[in-house]
């Protein structure tokens, strides 16, 4: 996996969730995942077309993904509805907007599809493996998976 591949998703996960949830990410040591997630963790699927084909995963845990909810319909939340499901789906489709744009500063085009919600348990990745970038903050964790087809 290339840097220049993956720092623009790193850069745009920590510049939103700071802009849209008052959020400092702490970047853990990335690994290598097989897609396998807790089951009651909230899952965005943004595909990647053009210049990149491949797939990003944001992986939400379960307290995380409350805790964010909340922050941005600025009222607590227990539980992941279909508002909820809207509300964090938006973010993907910002983070992944934000990650278009800087790389298309490096000149190189891509094209985002529109972010799918899924539980934990109900995703299924088709990559055998995944570029896995863990972040920690106040709220809980989330990574952010990649896969870039070679």
């Amino acid at each position: 996996m290339k840097a220049e591949h993956v720092n623009p998703f790193i850069i745009s996960v920590c510049k939103i969730m700071k802009d849209m949830c008052m959020l400092d990410l702490k970047i853990g040591k990335p690994s290598i995942s097989n897609g396998n997630y807790q089951s009651d963790a909230s899952i965005i699927k943004l595909g990647l077309l053009g210049a990149l084909t491949g797939e990003v995963v944001l992986n939400f845990s379960q307290s995380a993904a409350l805790e964010i909810v909340s922050k941005m319909m600025m009222t607590p939340v227990q539980t992941i509805d279909d508002l909820g499901k809207s509300a964090i789906s938006e973010l993907g489709n910002m983070i992944a907007g934000n990650a278009a744009t800087v790389f298309a500063n490096s000149n190189l085009l891509i094209d985002i599809t529109t972010p799918s919600y899924y539980l934990g348990s109900e995703y299924k990745t088709n990559a055998s493996e995944l570029f896995s970038i863990p972040f920690s903050s106040e709220s809980g964790d989330l990574t952010v998976d990649i896969f870039i087809q070679e």
